[in-house]
């Protein structure tokens, strides 16, 4: 299938553009720090309802959700840990829908046209790891590691901050039989431009219950 003229419309493509963690803030945290924050013990239930459905989260009590929107036949929600904005985060979680692309699209195949979009918008060094297929309570999921040593910031308005920098983030496709569902959690900062080394836990890990996905 030739998805990115059939399903990575411009429009779409813009939309998923937009939607990257392109606002951040300088950081200076380690990657045990990183790895210590997204395992904490103490954790809060959270359900978000997509298209009328419902997806089971439990995040850190720290967290909280700070933007959720459907748009058309697309939805988004992101999270952040509770002391930090969208225009100022060092970790980040985010939720999309977009609805009736499970019969368009497979989860790889959509992921490999989001990498693309990223490679276009990582003024770096790019990689992009494939870690493969899984099967999530009877659903098609894939996943892939993303990175960008040089990440611009392009959040409008801020002051004081004018150098790219370092992201990582773990992404994970999972398909119902009529919607796809992209869900990452991802860090930056500047003490991420090494990224070789630094290890994110995989959102999925978020997940309490994708029964209520179709």
């Amino acid at each position: 299938m030739d998805f990115s003229l059939q399903v990575f419309t411009p429009a779409l493509a813009k939309r998923l553009v937009l939607a990257l963690p392109l606002f951040a803030q300088p950081l200076d945290a380690t990657a045990t720090e990183l790895a210590q924050m997204s395992s904490q013990a103490h954790v809060q239930p959270s359900q978000l309802t997509i298209f009328k459905q419902n997806l089971g989260l439990h995040f850190p009590a720290n967290w909280r959700l700070a933007y959720s929107e459907q748009r058309g036949d697309m939805f988004s929600a992101e999270f952040v840990p509770a002391q930090e904005l969208l225009a100022h985060w060092s970790s980040l979680y985010c939720v999309q829908g977009f609805k009736g692309m499970a019969q368009r699209i497979d989860p790889e195949a959509f992921l490999d046209g989001f990498a693309d979009q990223y490679r276009h918008t990582c003024e770096g060094e790019m990689q992009y790891q494939k870690l493969g297929a899984r099967d999530l309570s009877g659903k098609a999921s894939y996943s892939a590691m993303l990175t960008c040593d040089k990440m611009p910031q392009t959040h409008r308005g801020e002051q004081g901050i004018d150098k790219p920098v370092g992201e990582i983030g773990h992404y994970t496709v999972i398909a119902g039989k009529e919607d796809l569902f992209l869900l990452h959690q991802s860090a930056r900062g500047e003490a991420l431009l090494s990224l070789s080394s630094l290890k994110i836990a995989p959102p999925v890990e978020r997940i309490a219950d994708v029964s209520g996905l179709r």
